[in-house]
């Protein structure tokens, strides 16, 4: 079953005509990979919310870390570190 709900999922986003449809689509496909407790596509599709500017919940986020953290992989430490990097608001620091 969740093999067929990802290709739908899929199909969705390749079927996307317009920006809206795309993000909700790579959401869906990112909260499905995070339901299934998949580490490496979690932090792809991750990378794919980011990229095309989805609205990314906190909850997406902290999911996705846990995930990652939990792998002894470095390149994927340094992945999540980028994206939070990247998520991370730029403070005016005209202050010094």
């Amino acid at each position: 079953m969740p093999r067929d709900a990802a290709k739908k999922l899929k199909q969705a986003f390749s079927d996307a005509q317009d920006e809206a449809q795309r993000k909700a689509a790579v959401l869906a496909l990112l909260r499905h990979s995070l339901r299934l407790g998949h580490r490496r596509l979690s932090l792809k599709r991750l990378e794919d919310a980011v990229g095309c500017g989805a609205a990314l919940e906190d909850e997406d986020l902290h999911r996705c870390a846990e995930l990652v953290l939990r792998a002894s992989d470095t390149h994927m430490h340094a992945r999540l570190a980028s994206l939070s990097l990247q998520l991370t608001p730029v403070s005016n620091s005209s202050s010094f």
